[in-house]
C-alpha cells in the first residue's frame, strides 16, 4: 500500500503557454470524470473537436471519449494542445494521431495512454512552476491583471515554483502573463 497523505500523488502534469487572458485550470481536472478510466496528453489537435461518447481511433486500437481538456491553442488553428480522457479501450495506442469517428477531429498523442487509478477525484496539491517571463496570479478568484493594467496578483518570475494546497485554491488558481506576450510558460503538476 503506498501512502502519500500530505500533498497526494501525482496525475497531471501540463503546459499553459500564451496566457494573454486569465487562464484557469478545466474542471474536468478539478473532478475527474467518474467514467474516464485511462488518459493521455495530445500535442496538437485539428479544425473539430472531439465529441463526448464517439470512438476514437489509432493504428491498432480504438477508446470512447469522455472528455477533452483544451489548455493551449484552439479548435480550428490546428495548434490545441490538452489532456483526452477515454474509457472502453481495446488495444494499444503509442505515439500517434487519434481521429473520431463523427466529429473527424484529430489529436496527436506522444505515448500510449494512462490508466487513471482509482481514488480521489479532486486535486489536493498543485506546484507551478515558471519559465521564461513573469507571470502574475491569485487563489481568492479573483483575476490577476498584467503588470502595465491594475497589476492585480502574485507575482511570480521566471524559474520561481509555488505549491498551493487545496481543492478551493486550486479551483480558484487563475494566471496572466505579467507584460501582454511575453512569452511565460507555465508548468504544473497536480497532486490527488
Amino acid at each position: 500500500m503506498q501512502v502519500f497523505a500530505h500533498d497526494g500523488n501525482c496525475k497531471f502534469t501540463g503546459i499553459w503557454t500564451a496566457m494573454t487572458a486569465s487562464t484557469s485550470f478545466n474542471t474536468n481536472l478539478l473532478n475527474i470524470p467518474k467514467e474516464a478510466t485511462h488518459w493521455v496528453g495530445y500535442i496538437t489537435g485539428t479544425d473539430f473537436a472531439l465529441i463526448p461518447g464517439e470512438t476514437v481511433t489509432g493504428a491498432s486500437a480504438s477508446a470512447v471519449v469522455v472528455a477533452q481538456v483544451i489548455e493551449n491553442g484552439s479548435i480550428g488553428t490546428n495548434t490545441a494542445a490538452g489532456i483526452l480522457f477515454v474509457r472502453k479501450v481495446s488495444g494499444t495506442f503509442a505515439a500517434e494521431t487519434i481521429t473520431g469517428a463523427t466529429s473527424t477531429g484529430t489529436v496527436v498523442i506522444a505515448q500510449g495512454l494512462i490508466a487513471l487509478a482509482l481514488g480521489n477525484p479532486h486535486p489536493k496539491a498543485l506546484l507551478v512552476v515558471i519559465e521564461v517571463a513573469s507571470i502574475k496570479c491569485t487563489i481568492s478568484g479573483q483575476a490577476p491583471t498584467a503588470t502595465a493594467g491594475t497589476n492585480y496578483g502574485v507575482n511570480m518570475d521566471a524559474g520561481q515554483s509555488r505549491v498551493i494546497r487545496g481543492v478551493n485554491n486550486i479551483a480558484n488558481f487563475k494566471a496572466i502573463n505579467a507584460v501582454n506576450a511575453n512569452g511565460a510558460i507555465l508548468k504544473y503538476e497536480l497532486y490527488y
